[in-house]
């Protein structure tokens, strides 16, 4: 008799972790993966160059601006050279960034 009490309470106690962990996979589903914000450690780094290779670039329809991709993030800058403004600075790795035919906006991946 005690040997059935002891199975009974056995079976009880595993059907309840399998529910609990059962619970947890579900809130863990209902979580979406956010690229700028990844789980664990992380830290942004400032990196200074004017030099760079495998970049995508882009002329606006003008004539004037450049578009161009570098270390995962999009910058423009005047045909003539000179400062890079930087577009995207995030976690997400940006790339190969096209000005619409008007020149108004840039689209690119992400």
């Amino acid at each position: 008799m005690r040997t059935k009490h002891l199975l009974f309470l056995l079976t009880l106690l595993i059907s309840f972790t399998v529910i609990a962990a059962g619970d947890k996979t579900e809130e863990k589903a209902d979580e979406k993966w956010d690229v700028n914000n990844p789980p664990g450690i992380k830290k942004m780094v400032d990196i200074n160059t004017d030099t760079g290779t495998w970049m995508s670039v882009d002329v606006s329809p003008d004539g004037r601006l450049i578009a161009f991709d570098l270390l995962g993030d999009i910058y423009t800058m005047s045909i003539n050279g000179g400062e890079a403004k930087n577009i995207t600075n995030s976690m997400a790795w940006d790339m190969q960034a096209q000005f619409s035919p008007d020149g108004t906006r840039l689209a690119f991946t992400s």
